[in-house]
């Protein structure tokens, strides 16, 4: 992104997109999603994030997929790490395209929140920073229906983050961002990067049936109550993981025991 590039409008920042995209493909996963890309077939499934006691829907969870009923995870495919973190530009577009015309269209009052994910390396970027911090400067209207959502996963970025940097990123975001999440997986190595930050959430999923992750959840679910963060419960998949969440603490949840994710096309 140039000196003279600014991305003052929606189309602007698919534009910005498309022109860097086939730069930096590197792999044949890289071509598929290219592809997808180019065929508008990468769109966003949304699904709702509910209060765990009064089932209330409060923000809606934005994730990446493609295919023809959107059932494919870009993040199953083994993509270059330029690739993966365009994507997170492109996911973020995407919410943002989401909640232009919603505002547009409805009374803000009834708009939720989008929580989008972003990999933390994302952030360290250079066209990663420029291209969010553009958003927050000249979309800043739209900015405060969006929650960015800060991937801590211990398994991809051990070792990827010098500790003053990653604070460094997660500050700045932090003072852009109406609110800041992060989403990790017990054992974490990032608590203290966390009691840092004071994000205003903590998301995790899928660890009540895996024995390792449940061992970390202890110490997670005691900083969260040390620290008075909220703890947003993902990809709760029955009854009982629901019940089992309520009894840890967490004040809100998302997952197919209440809701399938619905395709979002927003692509101009």
């Amino acid at each position: 992104m140039t000196a003279q590039q600014t991305l003052t409008t929606v189309d602007d920042l698919y534009r910005y997109i498309q022109s860097i995209v086939q730069s930096l493909t590197r792999n044949n996963d890289d071509a598929i999603l290219l592809e997808a890309f180019e065929q508008n077939d990468l769109r966003h499934v949304c699904q709702a994030i509910r209060e765990t006691i009064s089932n209330q829907v409060t923000y809606q969870h934005l994730t990446l997929r493609f295919g023809s009923n959107s059932e494919q995870s870009v993040y199953q495919f083994d993509v270059s790490k330029p690739v993966l973190f365009l994507f997170d530009l492109y996911s973020l577009y995407l919410a943002i395209r989401h909640i232009d015309f919603q505002l547009s269209t409805f009374h803000k009052d009834v708009i939720n929140p989008l929580v989008v994910p972003i990999n933390s390396e994302t952030l360290s970027w250079p066209i990663g920073q420029n291209f969010i911090n553009q958003v927050y400067q000249h979309h800043s209207s739209v900015m405060k229906y969006i929650i960015p959502c800060v991937q801590l996963h211990d398994t991809e970025n051990n070792g990827c983050h010098n500790v003053m940097t990653l604070n460094a990123n997660l500050e700045s975001l932090k003072k852009k961002a109406v609110q800041l999440w992060v989403d990790i997986i017990p054992p974490t190595q990032y608590l203290e990067t966390i009691k840092t930050i004071k994000p205003d959430a903590i998301k995790t999923s899928h660890i009540l049936n895996d024995d390792h992750k449940r061992s970390g959840l202890v110490t997670v679910i005691r900083f969260i109550r040390k620290n008075n963060i909220l703890f947003i419960a993902g990809r709760v998949g029955s009854q009982h993981e629901l019940n089992q969440y309520r009894q840890l603490g967490a004040q809100y949840y998302f997952g197919y025991i209440s809701d399938i994710p619905v395709a979002v096309s927003m692509r101009k």
